[in-house]
C-alpha cells in the first residue's frame, strides 16, 4: 500500500496544477481578450480605438465590453466617431435549438457623431470592417438592442455651428441572420424610437434583409412636435433665414431594393413665422434662386391648408445610390439630407418676408 504513496500524492499534485493553471488563464484572459480587440480596432484603415476593460463570463457564453471608443483619425477630440459605456455579447441561446450559433449584442448608451466634413467615400472596405465585428463578436450576430443611444450631425464648417441630434434612442432588431428561415424576402423587423433636437419624438419601423451587401428594405419613418426654434443654427447656415415661431412633423417612406431607392420626404410646417431674411439672399437674388440651385433630380409640390395654416410639401426620392465613385452608403445619406433641405426649403418659400 505504501509503494502506491508516492504515486497518490503525484497524481493530486498534477490535479492542483491544472486547476491553478486553468485559475491563472481565467484571470489572464480578460487582458488577452482586450489587447486582441485592441489591437484590431487600432488595425481597421483610418481609426485608432480602445476598451477600457473586458468581463467574461464563460458558463453563460458572454462577454462585456466596456468604454469601447473609435476615433478617425481627422475627428476632433470632442467628436469621436463612436462611443458605447458598455455592450453586452452573448450566445442567443434560443437559436441554438434551431441549429444555429448566433449571437445577441446589447449596446448601452451608445454615441455616434457624423462630421459633415467626412468623405464617405473613402471609409474602410467592407472586409475591414469585417474583421473588426468579428474581433468584437466571432459570431453571426441575430438580435441587436440599443438602450438610450445618441446620433449626431455636426456641422462645423458652416456658421453657425450645427448639432442636430437624436438623444434616447431605442432600438431593437431581431432575426437578422434569419435564423427563422423565414421565406419573406425581408425576414429581418427594426423597431426605433428616439427623440430628436427640439423635442421631436421619433418612430421608425422597418422590415430589412441584412444578409445582403447593401440591405433591402422597406421603412417608415415619422417625426412629430419639432420646435423650429430649435433649428436656426442649421437653417441661418444652410437656407438664411431664421424662425420666430412654428413646429414641424415630418414623415417619411423608403423602399430599397437592389441598391435603388423609392420613397418620400414629406414635412408638415405649422404656425410659421419667418423672423427675417439674411441680406446676402436678397442681394443674390432672393429666396426664389435659392430654390433652384435645389437637388439636381428632385422636385417637390407644395399645398397650403389656410383652415390649418399648415404647410405640406412632398418630394419624392428615387434613384439607384450604386455609384461607382463613392460607396453606396455615402449616396444613400447625402440624398437623404439634400432631400429634407430641399423640402424644407419648398415648404417656406411663399412665406419667407422679401
Amino acid at each position: 500500500m505504501k509503494k502506491f504513496a508516492p504515486q497518490i500524492k503525484r497524481y493530486y499534485l498534477i490535479i492542483a496544477v491544472v486547476v491553478l493553471a486553468i485559475f491563472a488563464f481565467r484571470l489572464a484572459l480578460p487582458n488577452i481578450v482586450k489587447n486582441y480587440v485592441n489591437k484590431k480596432l487600432n488595425n481597421l484603415s483610418g481609426y485608432t480605438g480602445h476598451v477600457d476593460d473586458i468581463d467574461i463570463r464563460l458558463l453563460q457564453g458572454a462577454y462585456v465590453i466596456k468604454g469601447l471608443v473609435l476615433k478617425k483619425n481627422t475627428d476632433p477630440a470632442k467628436y469621436p466617431f463612436l462611443t458605447i459605456r458598455r455592450t453586452d455579447l452573448s450566445i442567443e441561446w434560443k437559436a441554438i435549438f434551431k441549429g444555429r450559433l448566433v449571437g445577441e449584442v446589447i449596446l448601452d448608451h451608445p454615441v455616434i457623431h457624423i462630421l459633415s466634413s467626412e468623405n464617405l467615400s473613402k471609409e474602410p472596405s467592407k472586409e475591414s470592417w469585417t474583421k473588426t465585428v468579428k474581433a468584437l463578436m466571432p459570431m453571426t450576430i441575430n438580435k441587436l438592442l440599443i438602450t438610450e443611444g445618441r446620433f449626431a450631425y455636426v456641422d462645423n464648417e458652416k456658421k453657425p455651428h450645427t448639432n442636430l441630434h437624436i438623444d434616447h434612442m431605442h432600438l431593437t432588431a431581431t432575426n437578422l441572420a434569419n435564423v427563422e428561415k423565414a421565406a419573406d424576402p425581408l425576414p429581418s423587423k427594426v423597431d426605433l424610437t428616439g427623440t430628436s433636437i427640439g423635442g421631436g419624438q421619433l418612430k421608425a419601423d422597418m422590415k430589412v434583409n441584412a444578409l445582403k451587401d447593401i440591405p433591402d428594405f422597406d421603412m417608415g419613418m415619422q417625426l412629430r412636435g419639432v420646435n423650429l426654434l430649435s433649428l436656426n443654427g442649421f437653417l441661418e447656415a444652410n437656407v438664411k433665414f431664421n424662425i420666430e415661431r412654428g413646429s414641424i412633423d415630418i414623415f417619411s417612406k423608403l423602399k430599397l431594393k437592389n441598391s435603388q431607392i423609392d420613397g418620400y420626404i414629406k414635412p408638415f410646417i405649422k404656425d410659421l413665422k419667418v423672423l427675417k431674411v439674411k441680406k446676402d439672399i436678397k442681394k443674390k437674388g432672393g429666396i426664389l434662386r435659392v430654390v433652384k440651385k435645389a437637388v439636381v433630380g428632385l422636385f417637390a409640390k407644395a399645398v397650403t391648408n389656410p383652415k390649418t395654416q399648415k404647410i405640406a410639401t412632398v418630394v419624392p426620392i428615387k434613384g439607384n445610390i450604386n455609384d461607382m465613385k463613392s460607396s453606396g452608403w455615402s449616396t444613400f445619406l447625402g440624398v437623404l439630407k439634400n432631400a429634407f433641405i430641399k423640402a424644407f426649403r419648398e415648404s417656406i418659400a411663399g412665406d419667407v418676408p422679401g
